[in-house]
């Protein structure tokens, strides 16, 4: 889609350091039909999406792509688009201080890269670890610097807890390009910077964004 109509934004985004932000993230799919087998899917229903992105020209590209084409393409497969919405984000990104809670609708991922043995070493946290929040919120902050280049004032910050996680079934094991990426999903509580949320609500929650994680719905927003 966007990455033929603007490439350099696709595969270079924006830099913070050693890290490369795109931001634009989407969720899971979701049918009320859609049956898994082995490494299959079986669709007997519409199935459903949702795509976010922060900066432009993403949004119009895509939007162009849906009312042009009118038929997207998942894997090997061609769908026909049967309709689209936009949705107005709950924050200006102005506000002081906010809270809500969220719904993950695509894993969350956060980890670091260590060496384990002499050799290197992904280790994947959970909610249940503290170190976990702490990696989101560190992750906003530089997407912040990314998109504004400076660092984030030191007023600016947020935390966020879990509300509802189940430990036995928020752990999502995918295979990406021969790469294994774990993420969480469940229901949690964000309170703080605004300017944070806006970024997390058009960029997802966490790392790996551009491959499908960390989308989520706000629920309960309120400015305080």
């Amino acid at each position: 889609m966007f990455s033929t109509a603007f490439p350099q934004l696709h595969d270079q985004g924006y830099q913070q350091g050693n890290r490369k932000f795109r931001h634009f993230t989407f969720s899971r799919l979701y049918s009320s039909g859609m049956k898994r087998h082995s490494d299959k899917l079986n669709l007997y229903n519409p199935l459903k999406f949702s795509m976010s992105f922060l900066l432009d020209p993403m949004p119009n590209i895509v939007i162009k792509h849906l009312i042009r084409n009118r038929t997207m393409r998942i894997a090997n497969e061609e769908f026909t688009i049967k309709d689209a919405s936009a949705f107005s984000e709950p924050f200006t990104g102005n506000e002081e201080e906010v809270e809500f809670d969220f719904q993950t609708l695509s894993p969350i991922v956060a980890h670091r890269d260590i060496e384990k043995n002499g050799k290197p070493f992904r280790h994947y946290f959970t909610p249940f670890d503290p170190e976990f929040f702490e990696l989101i919120r560190d992750n906003l902050k530089r997407k912040y610097a990314s998109i504004y280049k400076k660092e984030v004032p030191s007023e600016m910050d947020c935390f966020i807890v879990p509300i509802n996680v189940d430990p036995k079934k928020s752990l999502a094991i995918v295979k990406y390009r021969n790469f294994i990426i774990k993420g969480h999903s469940g229901r949690f509580h964000y309170k703080g910077s605004g300017k944070l949320a806006q970024i997390a609500y058009h960029t997802g929650f966490g790392s790996n964004n551009p491959q499908g994680f960390g989308m989520v719905d706000f629920y309960n927003c309120k400015v305080n």
